[in-house]
């Protein structure tokens, strides 16, 4: 019993001393610089390319090719095309990368940062993160994951929008209340 406390007590002092060591860790990172700012992109290069992902993983695609080319042909040109999609999905996630690195500048410019829209964020990257790693399986065994991929991109571009609004949202509040005033009359 008593060695069950001491060891639970050893893990408690071992998970404060990390929890320290992260805080003090963050205190000590820079702030954005503007010219940090001035490179950030909302822009999600990979998404506007999902339509031709889409015909390139379609069943009916490979039974036509198939048809008009031979199993083993169309095989190969499966397998290329999952290739391809494997390295869409790496862009759709340096996509999202991008994006959240981008929420984490606004939300330190942000006036009023709330803690409901840092969960959010949290929850966001982990969702993203586990939907990316799940697509990832399906297409290294081979088995259809254009749903997924789908969803994927969709979280992408709800992410960007998200974005976006808040970056105007940040900028009406910053030209002051008679813009804000104005602007919705």
């Amino acid at each position: 019993m008593n060695l069950l406390l001491v060891g639970i007590g050893v893990l408690i002092a071992c998970l404060l001393t990390l929890l320290v060591w992260a805080a003090g860790n963050r205190a000590a990172a820079p702030k954005p610089m503007q010219s940090e700012i001035g490179k950030l992109s909302l822009a999600c290069k990979h998404v506007v390319n999902l339509p031709q992902i889409r015909q390139a993983l379609a069943p009916a695609d490979f039974s036509y090719l198939a048809k008009k080319s031979g199993p083993r042909t169309a095989q190969r040109v499966d397998k290329e095309r999952r290739r391809i999609a494997l390295r869409y999905l790496c862009g759709l996630r340096e996509d999202f990368e991008q994006l959240m690195h981008a929420a984490q500048v606004v939300a330190s410019l942000s006036p009023e940062v709330e803690a409901k829209e840092e969960w959010k964020r949290l929850r966001l990257g982990v969702e993203f993160r586990i939907k990316y790693q799940l697509a990832r399986a399906k297409f290294a065994l081979g088995a259809p994951g254009f749903p997924g991929l789908e969803r994927l991109a969709q979280l992408v571009s709800s992410l960007a929008m998200d974005l976006e609004r808040a970056v105007a949202g940040i900028g009406l509040g910053a030209m002051g209340p008679t813009t804000e005033a104005s602007t919705k009359s």
